[in-house]
């Protein structure tokens, strides 16, 4: 039997719980990141709603609860910090580095708040955008070995320039059980954030597909949430496997004149078939939404243009260029990618967090790299 003489005591229930935090505005985007942790404020708001789920039984001293977790589908991504020591927690508030997702760029942050530990998220936008809204799922985790905790969430995000929480939920733990914990093992962070909507977060519109004209010449309605738009089903097919197997099939959606899209956002169906008419809708906050419509629709032409986006244009790192192609199958892309790396120092750059999450393709390559250049040098 394991001895467990320094464990913490099991908890006769979960200690882990949450408080209000809400999304306001600021001005001042000078120093963000560190302003925005050392302002942000609790208050109950009722624009949020979070419930702790949980399935616990006890086992070797600790209790283990068994989530149901968001979907990894769309846009979808994790915050995650692998804690070693109580120092760690201490001394840092920002607890991860920024990491760019779908035009944004967030960060974990801690805040501490009497006997309790809050995590929370930050979130930061290009300055020059005007209000704008973001509605997310997220499902915030804190595990050990022998213990995991999961609460979720449901937050609608606005501001001017910066994300700052003032109400909501989040996720926090007493202080002196973490510190138990970190006694005898390591403890991860993970927010799950699952994007469902967005509202004015990109650039304008460079077409409308809901005015008088689309309406007369449309012979098919694309139906994405609130949104309504008039096409064709010849651009459409034309373009999209999935789009002909659906209107020149034998199936009755083919005799249909609206069809109902889930599991993607507006702005970005907005922006794909901007692209298939000819428009220049890609830049570096959008492209990544176009990527997930065209993979989910089979688009070879929208992937092109992204991929030839992201190789000739884009100014994004190499490790988000790398993850991108291997994510939307951009193997020109991820062949540029592996050409630029030149040092040790570049294959460590691209490692994530947890070496355990790389693509097994990707590893081999980064593995025959390294060995190539040990041996160069």
């Amino acid at each position: 039997m394991a001895d467990n003489t320094h464990a913490p005591p099991p908890p006769k229930r979960s200690r882990i719980e949450g408080d209000s935090i809400t999304f306001t505005n600021s001005t001042n985007a000078n120093n963000r990141c560190e302003n925005s942790v050392n302002s942000t404020s609790s208050s109950d708001s009722s624009q949020a709603t979070v419930s702790l789920i949980y399935y616990s039984r006890l086992f070797t001293n600790f209790f283990q609860i068994q989530p149901e977790m968001l979907s990894t589908t769309g846009k979808y991504f994790v915050l995650k910090r692998v804690v070693k020591s109580v120092k760690e927690i201490e001394e840092k508030r920002i607890v991860t580095e920024a990491e760019e997702h779908f035009g944004f760029h967030w960060v974990m942050v801690r805040k501490m708040e009497g006997d309790r530990v809050r995590f929370l998220v930050h979130c930061f936008r290009w300055p020059n955008t005007e209000n704008w809204s973001i509605e997310v799922d997220t499902k915030l985790v804190v595990r050990t070995n022998r213990i995991r905790a999961v609460r979720d969430g449901y937050q609608t995000l606005t501001t001017e320039l910066i994300i700052l929480p003032t109400s909501g939920r989040s996720l926090s733990i007493e202080w002196e059980e973490l510190k138990q914990y970190l006694l005898v093992d390591e403890v991860t962070v993970e927010i799950h954030v699952k994007i469902k909507k967005t509202t004015r977060i990109y650039k304008d519109n460079l077409r409308s597909f809901d005015d008088e004209t689309m309406k007369e010449f449309s012979d098919v309605v694309l139906v994405v949430k609130d949104k309504k738009f008039f096409l064709t089903k010849q651009l459409l097919a034309v373009h999209s496997s999935y789009f002909k197997a659906l209107f020149l099939g034998p199936n009755r959606e083919s005799r249909r004149t609206e069809i109902k899209l889930t599991g993607i956002d507006p702005a970005d169906i907005q922006n794909y078939l901007e692209l298939l008419c000819g428009d220049n809708s890609i830049d570096e906050i959008t492209i990544e939404g176009i990527l997930l419509v065209a993979d989910k629709y089979d688009t070879p032409l929208a992937a092109r243009k992204c991929e030839e986006f992201l190789l000739k244009k884009s100014v994004k790192d190499l490790k988000k260029k790398l993850q991108m192609s291997v994510k939307y199958a951009l193997d020109k892309l991820k062949k540029h990618c592996l050409d630029e790396i030149k040092s040790i120092a570049d294959v460590r750059s691209l490692l994530p967090v947890n070496v355990g999450e790389l693509d097994p393709s990707i590893m081999q390559e980064l593995f025959k790299k390294s060995l190539a250049l040990h041996i160069a040098h």
